[in-house]
């Protein structure tokens, strides 16, 4: 009831006056300005409740719990927020404001997912990562907000994008790798092992001359053994620091991702 009064009294006093927001509260919320200039203008909003007024209801989540705070800890990163000028270590929101940051160009694709640098990585968990942060910060979650902070939501969506599918794959993430390292596989690079290359050039034929499911099937499982192997290699060479060789794993596993990617246009959808 109470609740209903001071709403009533809010609502006349609004229409009186011909306010943007009630000035009753000593919760403050910072947003943009929609004048031209663009300039951040700081208004007081009335709270009925102390522990649920804040920004963070702009992002609801399951069962009612703020996800903001969950997201500082991704990456650390220390900056001035661009809408309240403090100092904040917040790689997607700012701590104070609850704006959301620019990309920090210092953060990698696995500082962005929450992922050690490592080639091995747990893709159920990569998922939920993803999905939980596109849940936040989906361009159209701010489609009312200032254009500033829209720009950066979908700069941050994209980058989330980005990392997602570049980790998600080995030959992606492997060659992601090889590229934090300083090397990458110029295109045209072949390889040098002529029993290999007999062995690649001998899948092809097969598959090329596969009739029945069965004999792309079995193409597929030889092909499937080998690539785990050389992800094993792989994630060896890394573990160890063997960029050299890594390099020619991965110059390798491109051959045989290339099979993969035509057995799968040979089989029906799974």
């Amino acid at each position: 009831m109470a609740a209903k009064v001071t709403l009533s009294r809010a609502r006349l006093y609004f229409f009186n006056k011909n306010a943007a927001f009630l000035l009753q509260t000593n919760r403050t919320m910072t947003v943009l300005s929609k004048t031209a200039t663009r300039h951040l203008i700081t208004i007081q909003a009335t709270s009925f409740s102390s522990t649920h007024a804040s920004r963070n209801s702009f992002f609801p989540c399951d069962g009612g719990a703020s996800f903001l705070p969950r997201l500082r800890s991704y990456c650390s990163v220390s900056r001035a927020c661009w809408n309240c000028t403090k100092q904040t270590s917040g790689w997607f929101f700012c701590e104070f404001c609850q704006m959301v940051q620019p990309p920090a160009a210092q953060a990698t694709l696995f500082d962005v997912m929450d992922c050690a640098r490592k080639f091995d990585i747990d893709n159920n968990r990569l998922s939920t990562k993803y999905k939980d942060l596109q849940r936040v910060l989906h361009p159209d979650r701010f489609s009312q907000h200032g254009e500033e902070e829209q720009d950066y939501a979908s700069a941050q969506s994209a980058w989330v994008n980005k990392a997602y599918w570049t980790l998600q794959k080995p030959l992606s993430r492997g060659l992601y790798m090889l590229q934090l390292e300083g090397e990458s596989i110029e295109e045209g690079e072949k390889l040098s092992d002529p029993e290999l290359l007999m062995e690649v050039m001998e899948a092809n034929e097969r598959l090329g001359e596969a009739e029945t499911e069965e004999e792309v099937r079995s193409v597929a499982e030889e092909n499937r053994e080998k690539l785990a192997r050389l992800c094993k290699e792989l994630s060896d060479a890394f573990d160890e620091g063997d960029i050299s060789k890594a390099k020619d794993i991965l110059t390798r596993m491109q051959y045989y991702s290339n099979i993969e990617d035509k057995v799968k246009e040979r089989l029906p959808p799974s």
